[in-house]
């Protein structure tokens, strides 16, 4: 008999909007229990994989200083192409679902083509859904100055307004139609805090059928060419990967005062920064997870739990 194919939950969302925090909940759930997570972050050093490590209980894998969407995209068929010999061949835990967190700046239509175009992705995967978050506090603005963020919106079958809690109603309000007008097709849900259960979300975002999934995630007149990376066939798009953006990792290994750190963070802030987060240390050895995005007021520090990365901050300026 031969085997459903293993669906695929594609999470994402622009930089800041709360996608680790959510998947941070999710991956807890026993519908979740059995999934294997694939991180992809743009930058040199990887912090998501060290927050959901905590989480999830396969094991994650992580494609760090690229963007699955473009020069990534080999290696993300690569990932799921040996993820699937290694389950057949009982190498690793079984597994019965797949979720991508991709970075903030990926398009999900060249990953959901993917889908279609590799002959064992297409017979032993499906694209379920495309989640994308959006953060209440960085509004329609937001949006309006992002390619990525409306190209996220489009594709989506779900979208989750995040950070409900630190926002206006009247801007929700004014975000509510925006999305009308970007992704009518979506179903739009809130969360403030990471307060949107798994099952409450999946419940509402019933899987694409197959007639429809390759036409809802490709946009119009987007190009393609055949690449080969370790002797497998991928797709990327044609041309250089430009998402307009700059990272850089600033090791921190020397430890201070909070309050020196909360000056220190606020000098960092500018308009050209878009995203802001790594792990600092206190004094006391204690280290602190640090997060910012445009639309926030002020860096959110919090202590860090789990597996501690290289200390230092990854700075991600548009051009």
């Amino acid at each position: 008999m031969k085997n459903s194919p293993i669906p695929v939950w594609v999470v994402t969302g622009y930089l800041g909007s709360g996608k680790t925090t959510l998947l941070n909940r999710w991956l807890r759930h026993a519908g979740l229990a059995h999934a294997v997570l694939i991180i992809n972050e743009i930058g040199e050093v990887g912090l998501d994989d060290h927050i959901l490590s905590r989480s999830a209980d396969s094991a994650s894998t992580l494609l760090a200083n690229q963007c699955i969407c473009c020069n990534g995209l080999p290696g993300l068929e690569g990932t799921l192409t040996e993820l699937w010999w290694a389950r057949l061949r009982r190498e690793r835990p079984h597994f019965d679902t797949v979720v991508i967190e991709t970075t903030g700046l990926a398009a999900p239509g060249p990953i959901s083509q993917l889908f279609e175009l590799v002959p064992l992705l297409r017979e032993r995967y499906v694209l379920h859904a495309v989640v994308t978050t959006v953060s209440a506090t960085a509004g329609c603005e937001g949006i309006e100055a992002q390619t990525q963020a409306r190209e996220q919106l489009q594709a989506a079958d779900t979208v989750v307004f995040t950070k409900v809690d630190r926002a206006e109603p009247a801007a929700i309000a004014s975000l509510s139609t925006l999305i009308q007008a970007y992704a009518p097709q979506a179903r739009v849900l809130q969360s403030a805090m990471a307060s949107l259960d798994w099952n409450d979300m999946a419940a509402a975002t019933p899987g694409r059928s197959l007639g429809n999934r390759l036409s809802a995630a490709v946009p119009r007149g987007a190009g393609f060419a055949a690449v080969r990376l370790g002797g497998r066939s991928g797709y990327a798009p044609i041309g250089e990967s430009v998402h307009g953006v700059q990272s850089r990792f600033i090791p921190l290994p020397q430890p201070m005062a909070l309050d020196a750190w909360k000056a220190w963070l606020g000098s960092r802030l500018g308009a050209h920064l878009l995203r802001l987060k790594g792990v600092v240390l206190l004094d006391e050895g204690l280290p602190l997870l640090v997060q910012w995005s445009q639309g926030d007021e002020y860096p959110l520090l919090q202590p860090f739990e789990g597996s501690c990365p290289s200390p230092g901050l990854t700075e991600i300026h548009s051009q």
